[in-house]
């Protein structure tokens, strides 16, 4: 007798409390999960494009346009980009206030996603506001935190969003030693607010059924700190590559179901020795690659709660953003101790020529992971080219891998009520902090 093919579709319209629209397509037959998709239908937008024949000052003001959450990410490292293009070497004082600026767009982007997008997951609420009823003080604590990082970026960057006081070279005006003494002693009243997170985590047990071999790659800090600069890009597999060669190494190719393309890394580059893997990146990738460097409460923190950290789990990227969450109060903290003492509020930016044109190829890491910008000045300082990829489209692929993982995992317990998977499946994408609508504008115009 032939056998009957039964197909039906998980189907999840839309991920709720993510940044951007996803949907999730999963397609089991006879009980064994043949396809996953990450649906990205959030409509696409060609920030590469529409920079092509700008003034170089007008394009790294259009990038942050790219997302709100992670405007200082695309300001900072489309001016570097810019700057790498032009020749311009900024002051310490710029590069110190650029990395505390970075900080305040960390602090307010992990608390967001854990406080008010993860934690009801764990605690059972719909949202955060019906947990704020019984968890008052975690909800408080996570808009505190957001606050501060909000309050950094207005500071030095003029707005919280779209920080157009960055510019090539510096900073049109420099914050006084008041405001950062002010920002010291809000972060210092912080500390125990930042260990909160990993609190609630702690009693909390990542899902076993994720478990799988992964590729993590994140930048290798030169100067050993753990922060969002360096020169290189490492791997898990013991690869690594210097930054201004990312596109030699990340490769993005399309996929049908998506409007965000899909990367893989090579770590041979144009030799070729090996096929093109998947890989994560990410706060997870992050610790998994520089734990050594974290400052000691975070160290200890991490020390005393590794199982959490498990780096073939992605429901372990919760934790391992709170663990960043304590070492970037520290750090911002330590930066704007040293600011308020020391900073000159008559520096000017750097003098450049932007008719000197070149190429200039960056990565930094942004709060979701390994985020590259590359951008063709002309000899008119106009942009010639400009290429992005964001972390979402970097680790889409392992994220749509481990959604068929649990997906899988239900159906083999005998869980066949979509009502029940979906939410397991909403669970998996948000542990990894998508930032769809950064995602979608590298789809080429032809």
């Amino acid at each position: 007798m032939k056998q009957v093919k039964i197909s039906r579709p998980i189907l999840v319209d839309h991920v709720a409390r993510i940044e951007g629209k996803a949907g999730i397509e999963v397609m089991v037959s006879n009980k064994q999960v043949s396809s996953v998709q990450m649906n990205i239908f959030e409509g696409p937008r060609f920030f590469e494009a529409i920079t092509v024949g700008k003034k170089v000052e007008d394009a790294v003001a259009v990038f942050p346009r790219i997302c709100s959450f992670c405007a200082a990410a695309h300001k900072i490292t489309a001016v570097e980009a810019a700057e790498a293009a032009l020749g311009v070497e900024p002051s310490d004082q710029t590069k110190r206030l650029r990395e505390l600026l970075y900080i305040g767009d960390y602090i307010e982007s992990h608390a967001l996603h854990l406080f008010f997008l993860a934690f009801p997951d764990l605690l059972g609420y719909h949202d955060a506001l019906s947990m704020a009823g019984d968890y008052s003080d975690t909800v408080k604590a996570g808009i505190a935190l957001k606050d501060v990082g909000a309050r950094i970026q207005s500071v030095i960057g003029a707005r919280y969003i779209h920080q157009e006081n960055l510019l090539i070279g510096g900073f049109g005006k420099i914050p006084g030693k008041a405001q950062m003494g002010a920002l010291k002693d809000e972060l210092a009243s912080l500390k125990s607010a930042s260990e909160l997170a990993s609190d609630i985590l702690i009693n909390f047990s990542n899902w076993k059924e994720l478990d799988s071999p992964r590729l993590h790659l994140a930048i290798a800090p030169d100067d050993g700190r753990y922060t969002m600069y360096g020169s290189h890009i490492h791997a898990s597999s013991d690869t690594s590559f210097p930054m201004k060669d990312y596109r030699k190494h990340i490769l993005e190719h399309v996929v049908e179901h998506s409007f965000a393309k899909h990367c893989r890394y090579d770590p041979g580059g144009s030799k070729k020795k090996n096929e093109p893997s998947i890989f994560t990146t990410g706060a997870l990738s992050r610790y998994t690659l520089n734990k050594r460097s974290l400052t000691n409460r975070a160290k200890e923190r991490s020390i005393m709660n590794k199982d959490h950290l498990d780096p073939s789990n992605p429901l372990s990227n919760n934790f391992a953003q709170a663990v960043e969450l304590i070492h970037y109060i520290d750090l911002a903290h330590n930066l704007a101790s040293e600011l308020a003492e020391t900073i000159d509020e008559n520096e000017r930016p750097v003098k450049y020529d932007p008719q000197k044109g070149g190429i200039g190829a960056v990565a930094t890491e942004a709060p979701r992971g390994l985020l590259t910008y590359l951008l063709d000045i002309d000899g008119t300082g106009r942009i010639k080219n400009a290429d992005v990829i964001t972390p979402t489209a970097m680790f889409l692929p392992m994220m749509e891998k481990d959604v068929g993982r649990m997906a899988q995992s239900l159906v083999d317990g005998g869980i066949s009520d979509p009502s029940i998977i979906a939410p397991k499946l909403e669970t998996v994408v948000r542990s990894y902090d998508p930032c769809v609508s950064c995602s979608v504008h590298v789809t080429t115009v032809k």
